[in-house]
């Protein structure tokens, strides 16, 4: 079963929308993909979905952070890599995926896409990793 780190935006996207990132969640659902995340994914995930665009209680945005704490393996990130220049913060994604030993990054960041891999770890966009599933 291949592992994966979806970002914060791919996390909420499939937990809030009806959409094609709702397949992949679907999928850890199934047993078919094991969700990893870290500590640090949550806490954007958290201040993503506590936006006022949400319209989303208190109570909700608990209720969907034990959702995907329940679906997830949580990994603790060690590495520290620099290396998207444009957007430091999207290295988290890398270090989680890295220390999580996982098999595909999910995005849809051009800066992380644009890498297309990072040590040995392929980094694919939604529509990649429904088409890679079907295989």
């Amino acid at each position: 079963m291949p592992k994966v780190v979806f970002d914060a935006n791919v996390l909420v996207s499939g937990i809030v929308y009806a959409g094609r990132s709702k397949l992949l969640i679907d999928a850890v659902l199934e047993g078919k993909i094991t969700l990893i995340i870290s500590m640090q994914i949550i806490q954007e995930f958290k201040r993503i979905i506590a936006r006022d665009k949400f319209k989303l209680s208190k109570n909700q945005q608990y209720t969907l952070m034990n959702f995907v704490l329940r679906i997830s393996n949580i990994v603790r990130v060690k590495s520290r890599f620099k290396v998207v220049r444009q957007d430091p913060s999207d290295d988290i994604i890398l270090s989680t995926a890295c220390d999580g030993e996982v098999d595909y990054i999910v995005s849809g960041d051009e800066h992380r896409l644009s890498l297309k891999e990072f040590k040995g770890i392929r980094i694919v966009t939604v529509s990649e990793m429904l088409q890679l599933m079907k295989r």
